[in-house]
């Protein structure tokens, strides 16, 4: 294995470590952001929301250089050659990379989970000021009338 090689591949393991970091905080930001609706705190959700973008922004640039990686190896950016990938290096280390894949590919699925009830939340919490925005302005109308 040339040198190149070797560090293309712990620098593919370094954004594995980063991006697990990275999850494990925009989840916690994540299940914030829903306390943070229900408590009709404006400010502190904006500071929230500016935080998970910054971690998604990192995410994305760890992606890209993984996918350069990829190709730099001369392998297909996709399932295909993420699993060629794991099976071209020493079994103990292929082993522990394919644990840290599967660690961070469940914490995408449970960061996308909380996401799509945020959104949810999100989307009632509209809903319900709209509600009593109507409501309100409709009861004054009729007070002013009756």
């Amino acid at each position: 294995m040339t040198t190149k090689n070797s560090y293309l591949i712990q620098s593919f393991f370094n954004t594995l470590v980063r991006d697990f970091k990275a999850y494990q905080k925009l989840e916690v930001l994540l299940k914030q952001q829903k306390l943070l609706y229900l408590s009709f705190d404006a400010e502190k959700l904006e500071q929230n929301l500016t935080l998970q973008q910054s971690l998604l922004s990192q995410l994305q640039q760890h992606a890209q250089k993984r996918s350069q990686i990829m190709v730099s190896l001369q392998l297909s950016a996709d399932k295909t050659g993420i699993e060629r990938f794991f099976s071209a290096l020493p079994s103990a280390a292929g082993k522990k990379v394919r644990c840290q894949w599967q660690h961070l590919e469940n914490m995408v699925k449970r960061c996308q989970t909380l996401n799509q009830e945020n959104g949810q939340t999100s989307a009632n919490f509209h809903e319900l000021m709209v509600s009593v925005t109507s409501a309100e302005q409709h009861t004054y109308q009729e007070h002013l009338l009756g």
